[in-house]
């Protein structure tokens, strides 16, 4: 894509590009925020998950193995 070396050299056209570079920066430091606190929450619930599951597999919840397995990742033992 050709740019018009008029345009680059036009004050207007710098300032709306530092306008953009800093919308897009206000942006990505809004979404690594986002990010943060989705990852902070998906921690919390992977280890109430992993909580949860380690008290059904001490009540040997033979209806629960599946469960179990898929959070624990462990093949488990049950007495039916």
């Amino acid at each position: 894509m050709a740019v018009c070396p008029h345009a680059l050299s036009d004050p207007r056209a710098e300032v709306t590009l530092q306008e953009s570079n800093q919308e897009l920066r206000s942006q990505l430091a809004q979404s690594k925020q986002d990010f943060q606190a989705l990852m902070e929450e998906f921690l919390v619930s992977e280890a109430a998950a992993y909580s949860l599951a380690t008290e059904l597999q001490k009540h040997k919840c033979g209806e629960c193995k599946d469960i179990i397995e898929s959070v624990l990742g462990d093949k488990l033992p049950f007495e039916e």
